[in-house]
């Protein structure tokens, strides 16, 4: 788990009590390459946020009950928290679907029992939120493109005023016999 938590972005406990196996693994297999889900014993995660600097949220909120511990890289942060939502959501409308009638669960069977990111504890809006983050390939390329404007808008501005004294230097030069008349009087 230490080894994990060292290469993770965002880390959350999910409880998951009356969630089969089969469903565990369709879980497992919507989260993308990058994310990781382990259901460990609660002693092993709380000696593994104790040996890890940033996590301790994690110890305080989370290290009860039963977990799935879904452990989140950096790149792949909104598509994780997107398949978890909609992992829970499907999950939901299909128990709900099978309940008797007048026995209808009025939650998930899963919850987010603690989410940390950046060494704080996240609250479930904040998790949600994630979802809508910009990878850090997308943040990069925002970035570059962000700076070339202004060079782009200096080169352009550099060459209209080029360009319009260009012009004024030709009208002048055609109008050689009217000397009254200022470059500047041109180059509008």
């Amino acid at each position: 788990e230490k080894e994990r938590l060292n290469e993770s972005a965002i880390v959350f406990g999910m409880r998951f009590k009356g969630v089969d196996v089969g469903k565990m693994q369709e879980f497992r297999k919507s989260m993308p390459e990058g994310t990781h889900i382990q259901v460990c014993k609660n002693n092993l995660m709380k000696v593994a946020v104790e040996q890890t600097e940033g996590w301790e949220e994690l110890k305080a909120g989370g290290c009860t009950g039963e977990n799935a511990w879904v452990f989140v890289g950096e790149e792949v942060i909104p598509q994780s928290i997107k398949a978890y939502l909609d992992f829970d959501k499907e999950l939901f409308k299909e128990i709900k679907a099978n309940a008797p009638k007048g026995q209808e669960p009025k939650s998930s069977p899963t919850e987010v029992a603690v989410a940390v990111m950046d060494g704080k504890a996240l609250t479930p809006a904040d998790l949600k939120a994630c979802e809508k983050l910009p990878t850090k390939t997308e943040l990069i390329t925002t970035i570059a493109m962000l700076s070339k404007q202004p060079t782009t808008k200096i080169a352009t501005g550099i060459k209209a005023l080029s360009t319009k004294l260009a012009t004024g230097i030709k009208k002048v030069s055609e109008l050689d016999e009217d000397t009254s008349k200022l470059v500047g009087d041109f180059a509008k």
